[in-house]
């Protein structure tokens, strides 16, 4: 019996592109298990190939381990959370602003926060795992993430991005 492959890693990974300078490239969706060597990108008519990196971007397990795109071998797991997150807070703070002006009843508030509680609880159980790459910000979803990525970290943040800087003096 084969290796087990996960169904999200047929189905594909959806990829945020972006360059080393950080510039939002389009969004597509690659197979880990394809393993495609290049990805077209852009408007249609004025598409462009990017190359993607394969070699040791995979560990044993299947798991995406370092960034086909830039090739940094440094990534972070994140949640994405929706857009409507924003929504949520603000219905929270007017809640919060009705009864301390003194408008409402506290059993009406306390339901009302309640709802947007339950309402950012049942956002939070949607949002899906991502992987960043601390270089280029390219982010990857849809697939199995390996235990061993851990959450953004402001030291490897800097170490990442003083060995992307030129050195003073160099030509």
């Amino acid at each position: 019996m084969g290796p087990r492959v996960d169904c999200r890693t047929i189905l594909g990974m959806k990829v945020t592109a972006r360059t080393p300078d950080r510039s939002r490239l389009g969004d597509a969706e690659v197979s880990l298990h394809e393993r495609p060597p290049r990805l077209r990108l852009g408007a249609p008519g004025a598409e462009r190939e990017y190359f993607l990196d394969w070699e040791r971007a995979v560990d044993d397990g299947g798991h995406l381990r370092k960034c086909v795109l830039c090739g940094c071998d440094t990534l972070y797991r994140s949640r994405s959370s929706p857009r409507i997150t924003i929504i949520g807070a603000v219905l929270a703070v007017s809640v919060v602003a009705v009864g301390l002006a003194g408008y409402g009843t506290p059993s009406s508030l306390v339901a009302a926060l309640l709802l947007v509680i339950a309402i950012d609880l049942v956002l939070l159980m949607r949002s899906e795992w991502r992987l960043t790459c601390y270089r280029c910000r390219s982010t990857f979803r849809g697939m199995p993430i390996a235990r061993y990525h851990r959450g953004w970290d402001a030291r490897t943040q800097r170490r990442i991005d003083s060995a992307s800087q030129p050195s003073p003096g160099s030509s």
